[in-house]
């Protein structure tokens, strides 16, 4: 349903064509895009395989994670906060209305489009991810130190699925608002102010009242904290609790996710005629 879904090839065409543009520029940007990517795999490739320091993968793994977070975390709203609110400033909506594709199909087509961006960001840095990831396996000597493959699968997971939601709620302000700019101004303030930083800020308010150490790991907001989700996947904890509650937070997201998309998928008649 995904790969045949004519509003997909209609977005990805959309987004990436490039037959507007000179072939100079056309060259240039691919030339700018592989000197970027050739600097930093060689800078960190030449950097690991001089170094002794078993220290130095395991700085590069979480370095390689860090950016590549921090990118999409910046990127994933608004890529998709203009995904309904630009059909109606460009008067294409009722176009798209009166076909005769389900809301599904026009939904996931659209979300399914919008993160083709970000997930190529993904596939481009994971080989070298996975290089430092390898490097800091197998050269690190302490094991309470030592990455392996669940903390990779996890980094991974908390990764594409903060995208993923990021994106989700992207596209729901957008349906729930009439410009692009507010519903990037609303997507930002949900995941940065209210995931971000609202749950680490309570969170501390509440920590302050009690001595256990270990209160942070064990409230509920913090689950859905993007930052503490990554940092406890590639962190070990005592008992490995830590990996636990990761996965009680990328239940609350897909269960979040999966929230806004049948809230438009349900009431995408009404919504269609209303507007």
């Amino acid at each position: 349903m995904i790969f045949g879904n004519p509003v997909l090839h209609r977005e990805l065409f959309m987004r990436f064509r490039l037959r507007q543009m000179p072939l100079p520029v056309k060259i240039g940007i691919a030339l700018a895009i592989l000197l970027t990517l050739g600097t930093i795999y060689w800078q960190i490739f030449v950097n690991l395989s001089i170094s002794t320091d078993p220290g130095v993968g395991t700085a590069a793994w979480f370095i390689c994670i860090a950016i590549q977070y921090v990118i999409l975390c910046l990127i994933a709203p608004i890529i998709t906060a203009n995904t309904i609110t630009q059909e109606k400033e460009q008067q294409t909506w009722e176009m798209l209305i009166f076909t005769r594709l389900e809301p599904m199909e026009i939904i996931f087509g659209k979300l399914a489009a919008r993160l083709a961006g970000p997930f190529l960001i993904i596939l481009l840095f994971a080989p070298i991810t996975v290089f430092c990831w390898a490097h800091a396996a197998v050269n690190t000597i302490e094991t309470s130190l030592r990455s392996t493959i669940p903390d990779l699968i996890l980094a991974y997971a908390v990764m594409i699925l903060t995208t993923i939601l990021f994106a989700t709620v992207g596209m729901f302000m957008s349906w729930h608002t009439k410009r692009t700019l507010f519903a990037v101004m609303l997507s930002y303030t949900f995941n940065i102010m209210g995931l971000l930083i609202i749950t680490a800020i309570v969170t501390g308010m509440l920590a302050s009242r009690f001595t256990d150490g270990g209160f942070y790991q064990r409230c509920p907001l913090m689950w859905i904290n993007p930052a503490f989700l990554m940092i406890e996947s590639m962190t070990k904890s005592d008992g490995g609790n830590g990996h636990l509650f990761v996965i009680y937070g990328l239940i609350c997201y897909v269960m979040m996710i999966l929230l806004m998309l049948w809230r438009m998928i349900l009431g995408f008649r009404r919504f269609a005629h209303d507007e």
